[in-house]
């Protein structure tokens, strides 16, 4: 819908707000009205409407367990803060509790019944844990790169599986964020695609190496050094990503561009002797080409530096 733009006492610009709008919401004069600048956007808030919950009802009744997973990551990064669901069997319930655990930070659950469960978030969100919640990200997966190395090296195979909690981590950590920027606690619109980008290939290469503990943890050979030493290679890549992302320089990312190429090339040509190694060459070389991936992203975060 268009507006005027009135001007009043030779400097104020005025813009008339829509009846419907101003029904719907309930604002009368004198009301507080909250206006945040998007780019070139302008987005309209009524301040007493701000603490309002974001509420949706699903029926699971037909949902088998990965898609109800599925369908819980999508509405808990969606920004949802009660989330009912409906179901015919209890056979989803420890599911759901799972989610809770491993997830779905923040929400408990606040009813439910033979037929019914009702999960609502009660932590505080605020825009400044975005940050921080973003940098672990980078630390725990690079944990569970750098731990998942030195339990392979030492050859204790079994305990691979231990790290599977770092994972965790990552998926719940990338989720947070991902649902920070889906209810408007990041700002910089222009950041937020690129950064959703990272963090979304962030919990993608933490898939990978829970898939490498997985795997590994049932092998019970020596795995060939050359092998080893490329894990370390992709591991330090990644790390290096991390310090491109906070301190970001062309000059950084041409040399990791270029050993990006040169671990590809060398997972190509080396000779594995088992399966287990050679289900790991796979892993590390979809760890090499995702974290690569971050490049564009992180260049557009900073390219306005280069100026």
């Amino acid at each position: 819908m268009k507006r005027k733009v009135i001007q009043l006492a030779g400097k104020t610009h005025v813009v008339s707000l829509p009846s419907k709008w101003v029904k719907h919401y309930n604002v009368k004069k004198g009301d507080d009205i909250d206006i945040e600048e998007l780019g070139n956007q302008l987005l309209v808030k009524p301040i007493k409407q701000e603490t309002e919950l974001k509420n949706i009802s699903l029926n699971i009744s037909n949902f088998n367990e990965r898609t109800f997973r599925s369908a819980m990551s999508a509405l808990h990064k969606s920004g949802y803060d009660e989330i009912t669901l409906y179901f015919e069997s209890q056979k989803l319930i420890d599911v759901t509790q799972n989610l809770i655990q491993n997830l779905l930070l923040g929400f408990v659950v606040i009813e439910q019944t033979s037929k019914k469960i009702v999960l609502k978030n009660v932590s505080n969100e605020i825009d400044s844990e975005f940050n921080p919640a973003l940098r672990r990200i980078f630390l725990v997966t690079i944990s569970l790169a750098n731990s998942s190395l030195d339990m392979i090296n030492s050859k204790q195979f079994s305990n691979l599986q231990s790290l599977i909690n770092l994972e965790m981590s990552n998926n719940q950590l990338t989720s947070f964020c991902l649902r920070l920027m889906n209810k408007g606690f990041y700002k910089d619109q222009d950041k937020k695609l690129f950064l959703a980008t990272i963090i979304w290939n962030l919990e993608k290469i933490g898939d990978e190496y829970k898939h490498i503990c997985i795997n590994l943890s049932k092998n019970e050979k020596e795995l060939n050094k050359d092998v080893l030493v490329l894990y370390k290679e992709v591991n330090n890549l990644l790390t290096s990503y991390y310090d491109l992302f906070y301190n970001f320089s062309p000059e950084k990312l041409n040399i990791l561009v270029d050993k990006k190429e040169e671990i590809i090339e060398k997972l190509d040509k080396i000779k594995t002797d088992t399966e287990y190694e050679t289900k790991l060459l796979t892993k590390l070389s979809t760890i090499t080409s995702k974290t690569a991936d971050l490049s564009s992203s992180i260049f557009a975060l900073n390219h306005e530096k280069l100026k």
